[in-house]
């Protein structure tokens, strides 16, 4: 066994046990990818894992095809769901149930737990095992070829402990040696110094807009003009998209929260998209993150991270669909907020009043301060 994996293996059960640090923060802090820090605990015994108590830690390696692995999640009964990107994390505790699939993408419709998944940024998954003070914790995580959590699987005190030992199993991979080689990711250009395409048509781009009938179109529109979201929502115009502040985003979930609104909340990646729906109930500020805690969902979104917020306005067969978006400052999608709806059906009148009532409050804000 190299050095190098039993380095990263002390290194892990040290700032894990001594600085509570969390595996991202851990991999950040050993300069290598989380999914490069899970396999290094690849090929520890259960035995010699135990040995090491307080701080027990191995991986299992698991084949492919990924969709077999999450079709077998819901035996595992209720679980706790996580989707992430760098500065959104979404929790949700249920059952996987009513899984499927359409082509490459994994659907996972449960009356909890509800999954888009794109298999084919998913490289790497493990069965992972930790010693945390008295008790076991038990996951199955899943990564992108550049070692990025695409979804975990966290299994809690009443989930079927049993069958998780029967699935690693049925799904080890045949190589449970440690090593893994990850890709590289390129260079990416800051959202605030992009330009248009060179053949960009802003007539053609405003009525392919105009003529969507389903918000899902929208992603055929960016490639279709060569724009990413960023780009798009800057150029389109008011009628479309408007700039909010993170005091108006505020606004937004407590008013939702007081008038009993169902969201839809989103937080995604390249590999996965998870989404909860329900009445926010509880709001909570702490150490610069903003925070929802309910019980069976929570959401943490870093304010200091969060670049842009736009209110969209996207037409569909059902109406305008309003959305609040919020981006990095590269562009990329930390969270997206709906008001509850079911397909066929229009957007939830309350919600729309609630985003166009707080777009006119924070005009009438910025007007004030001008006079």
């Amino acid at each position: 066994m190299c050095s190098q994996v039993i380095d990263i293996r002390q290194s892990f059960a040290s700032l894990r046990l001594n600085k509570k640090l969390r595996h991202r923060e851990i991999a950040r802090f050993l300069g290598i990818t989380e999914a490069e820090l899970v396999d290094a605990h690849v090929g520890v015994s259960k035995l010699t894992a135990m040995k090491s108590s307080p701080h027990l830690a191995r991986a299992i390696r698991l084949k492919t095809p990924y969709s077999q692995l999450i079709a077998q999640m819901e035996r595992l009964g209720e679980v706790l769901a996580l989707t992430r990107n760098e500065y959104g994390v979404h929790e949700k505790v249920g059952v996987y149930e009513h899984v499927s699939q359409q082509g490459e993408i994994g659907i996972v419709h449960g009356q909890a737990i509800d999954l888009r998944l794109f298999y084919k940024h998913w490289a790497f998954a493990y069965a992972f095992e930790e010693g945390k003070e008295d008790a076991l914790q038990r996951s199955i995580q899943f990564f992108d070829e550049f070692g990025t959590a695409t979804h975990k699987v966290f299994l809690l005190p009443d989930s079927d402990h049993a069958y998780f030992n029967e699935f690693v199993d049925d799904f080890s991979a045949l190589n449970q040696d440690s090593g893994i080689q990850v890709q590289e990711k390129g260079l990416t250009i800051s959202s605030c110094q992009f330009t248009l395409p060179e053949k960009f048509s802003m007539n053609e781009f405003q009525r392919d807009w105009s003529q969507m009938t389903d918000s899902h179109e929208f992603f055929e529109l960016l490639k279709k003009h060569a724009l990413n979201r960023l780009m798009a929502l800057k150029v389109i115009g008011n009628h479309f998209a408007q700039a909010l502040t993170v005091s108006s985003m505020r606004h937004v979930f407590e008013e939702a929260k007081e008038q009993k609104i169902p969201l839809m909340i989103f937080v995604g990646n390249r590999g996965a998209i998870q989404i909860h729906t329900g009445v926010v109930q509880k709001i909570v500020d702490a150490k610069g993150w903003f925070n929802i805690l309910d019980p069976g969902f929570n959401l943490h979104l870093d304010i200091q991270k969060i670049d842009q917020i736009w209110l969209v306005r996207k037409p569909s067969k059902d109406g305008v669909i309003t959305s609040m978006e919020l981006l990095d400052d590269q562009g990329e999608m930390i969270a997206l907020v709906f008001g509850e709806r079911q397909l066929g059906q229009p957007e939830l009148p309350a919600w729309r009043n609630l985003m166009e009532q707080t777009l006119d409050d924070q005009s009438n804000r910025e007007l004030s301060m001008v006079d």
